[in-house]
């Protein structure tokens, strides 16, 4: 009976330290990205960018590397839209003019206006590609907001200070410095920001 024990404990020391050691593995894959399915005719969320997922089947969709994703998940808490598209929603497809390309993602603005998109290796959507192009428009968009930023500052700009302080979920950095510079002009901000 004591070896039962014994072999018990070991086991569930060595479960305990496999979880711990997995924990711990950085490049690994843990991060469940928060994507939303979209029925069709479901309209997407707004937001200031939104990144389109469209898996060519329910099987793609279960077992793509798409699911799994620190900079994605981070991204999306920027305020950055991630919505599946099904196979089936053929309005949604052609509106994207992703049709027959599947799988594929798309990013695009408020606006609507396609930013880039991430075509299929060999019939499998790399997620590392679909990374690189939301990290280099978030670049991009840093870029543009801290020039705002600057411009806003010197000509003491209130409307457009406010503005970057609207954009609080996808840039904080740029919008605690325009709220700094409001503070300064002496403009009260309402409580939400």
């Amino acid at each position: 009976m004591r070896v039962v024990w014994v072999r018990l404990a070991t086991s569930i020391v060595v479960a305990i330290l496999a979880v711990v050691a997995a924990a711990d593995d950085v490049s690994g894959p843990v991060s469940f990205v928060p994507w939303k399915v979209l029925t069709p005719g479901d309209a997407p969320a707004k937001s200031p960018l939104t990144l389109f997922w469209v898996p060519a089947s329910v099987d793609d969709f279960k077992h793509s590397e798409m699911l799994f994703s620190r900079p994605l998940t981070s991204y999306a808490s920027q305020c950055v839209a991630m919505h599946v598209i099904r196979a089936d929603d053929v309005p949604m497809i052609e509106k994207l003019g992703v049709a027959g390309a599947l799988p594929v993602a798309v990013l695009i603005d408020a606006d609507g206006k396609e930013l880039g998109r991430v075509p299929n290796d060999r019939g499998v959507l790399r997620v590392v590609a679909v990374e690189r192009l939301v990290r280099e428009e978030m670049r991009v968009r840093e870029a543009q907001l801290d020039a705002q930023l600057d411009t806003a500052r010197r000509s003491g700009d209130v409307a457009a200070l406010r503005s970057i302080c609207d954009l609080r979920c996808a840039f904080p950095r740029e919008a605690r410095a325009a709220e700094k510079e409001l503070k300064r002009l002496g403009v009260v901000l309402a409580a939400a920001h």
